[in-house]
């Protein structure tokens, strides 16, 4: 008797194991079998960085269009991150869309109100090369003066030679070489403080000093290919001045070789026809 009852017992089990089974397997053929997604969620604040992050690359290959289209993406996801207003201000600068940059940068340092923040320290800078090239000099300098003071400011070299190029184009020659040796104090390879203090020193007539400053930024890989060919036509002036002709047909040939297409290429080919 007892192992009957207990087959009943067994039997009994598995046909209730068996119905919820059923009705499990059911429910997920009807699609109400939910409770559990295979579907990961998406940050959209992470997904904006990644957007964002591509259009800053972008800007660092140069693709400036790219770059602003990535970033007005990143912009439409998050309006309150600051990197990418900064983004499309540096973006808009290098297309020589000022007022666009300016606003944009202005807006960068809205939404980043925190003055030792890495990202408004940014916007500052580039807002001042942007009054730079509107020759806004007294702006520039003003804003690089607070960098310069700010002791979170971890790159202040870049600030002095932004203060020096904005005081030396308002014709304040002699605070721009303090500007230019005090960047150098911070870093002595720096290669724009460097080509900044040769061109100072060349308009100077200060030729060996501005051949030294010239010869150092023209080596280094640092610098722009523009700059560096630029570098380059300047000591060849200065060679042609002293009387040593092979030595400026060399580095009229190097302007021309390092950027065959710029404007110190060009000028270099003219001075070589009289020298050749």
């Amino acid at each position: 008797m007892s192992g009957i009852f207990e087959r009943k017992q067994f039997e009994g089990r598995s046909r209730r194991l068996l119905a919820t089974l059923s009705a499990l397997f059911m429910l997920g053929l009807t699609g109400c079998w939910t409770t559990v997604s295979s579907e990961p969620k998406v940050d959209p604040i992470a997904l904006a960085a990644a957007v964002r992050d591509v259009g800053l690359d972008q800007l660092r290959q140069a693709n400036y269009s790219m770059a602003i289209r990535k970033l007005q993406q990143a912009e439409l996801k998050n309006p309150n991150d600051p990197l990418v207003y900064y983004g499309l201000g540096e973006a808009y600068r290098r297309k020589g869309l000022l007022d666009e940059a300016e606003l944009n940068l202005l807006k960068s340092l809205e939404v980043s109100p925190d003055s030792q923040a890495p990202s408004h320290q940014l916007a500052v800078l580039t807002l001042a090369a942007v009054y730079l090239q509107e020759e806004r000099y007294g702006e520039a300098e003003a804003l690089c003066d607070v960098l310069i003071v700010d002791p979170t400011y971890d790159r202040p070299w870049e600030a002095l030679n932004v203060r020096g190029w904005a005081q030396y184009k308002s014709g304040q020659v002699e605070k721009a070489r303090e500007s230019y040796l005090e960047a150098l104090s911070f870093r002595s390879d720096y290669p724009v403080a460097h080509f900044n203090l040769g061109i100072l020193d060349h308009g100077q007539r200060r030729w060996p000093e501005a051949l030294s400053e010239l010869q150092l930024a023209a080596e280094s890989r640092g610098l722009a290919p523009s700059a560096r060919s630029e570098a380059h036509f300047l000591m060849a002036e200065i060679y042609m001045i002293q009387g040593r002709r092979s030595e400026a047909i060399r580095s009229f040939g190097l302007a021309i070789e390092i950027a065959p297409d710029g404007k110190w290429a060009e000028e270099s080919r003219s001075k070589l026809e009289n020298l050749l």
